[in-house]
């Protein structure tokens, strides 16, 4: 998902031109840590708030 995010953005943004997929590969290289830690503090929340909800 963050590669597809980071390519869409590009695209949108900058357009294809010369280092299009450069400018891809540096967004991705920042996106994708940024989300892996974030899913981390997140999927346990999601998790607990899931149970309770379904617990019902």
């Amino acid at each position: 998902m963050t590669l597809l995010m980071a390519f869409v953005g590009i695209v949108r943004n900058h357009g294809f031109h010369e280092g299009w997929f450069e400018l891809a590969c540096k967004a991705w290289s920042v996106m994708f840590p940024v989300a892996y830690i974030a899913a981390f503090f997140i999927i346990p929340v999601a998790k607990r708030l899931a149970e309770k909800v379904t617990a019902r």
